[in-house]
């Protein structure tokens, strides 16, 4: 697939294969994730770091054709729709905000979220399954239609599964399938000693 060619094109300086490999598609084939697959997933974040090693993620998962995917999808912004409804899965990501051995603020439950969804990427890129994170999305409705406690935050909406022919995508997401992926120069965000 033409995509996967422009999506993984050489980087500036070797980095290891996966995160070259991983990248947001929203072209989904009809493979389904095997439940073994699911489970393998979920294992990788396991094992993600965390503050104090609270790992305050939660996970809700849904299977395409299930009432909760339909929900799911629902609650995404019209313009993550008509790609994110043919994903295998769709999984809506939580943090805790407190830590459960003091209950104090845990100021870190968003990155650390952010970095267990990351591993879990990693780990579908492995086993050629394609994730797209998605923040657009309706908070309120989201959380009443899951019933979210105070407790938790949602940080986003994942799709995933087997990756398609950009052909199959209306616009404007076909073109943007077949674009490249932009990225600041490592000059721009990386400075030795002080702020650029």
């Amino acid at each position: 697939m033409k995509s996967i060619n422009i999506k993984t094109k050489d980087v500036d300086v070797k980095v290891a294969h996966l995160i070259k490999k991983r990248w947001s598609t929203r072209a989904f084939s009809n493979q389904q994730i095997s439940n073994e697959q699911i489970a393998t997933l979920f294992e990788a974040t396991r094992w993600t770091a965390s503050s104090m090693n609270e790992q305050p993620w939660s996970y809700i998962y849904a299977k395409k054709g299930s009432e909760a995917y339909d929900k799911m999808v629902d609650c995404m912004m019209d313009g993550n729709k008509p790609w994110a409804k043919n994903a295998s899965i769709v999984v809506l990501s939580l943090a805790k905000k407190n830590f459960d051995y003091n209950d104090f603020d845990n100021r870190h439950y968003l990155y650390d979220i952010g970095a267990a969804n990351t591993t879990l990427l990693l780990q579908a890129a492995d086993m050629d399954i394609y994730g797209h994170l998605i923040g657009g999305f309706e908070m309120e409705k989201a959380v009443k239609a899951f019933e979210v406690p105070a407790t938790l935050e949602i940080a986003c909406f994942i799709s995933l599964g087997f990756l398609d022919d950009a052909e199959t995508l209306e616009e404007p997401f076909k073109s943007r399938e077949l674009s490249p992926r932009p990225r600041k120069e490592i000059s721009e965000f990386a400075f030795e000693g002080k702020l650029g």
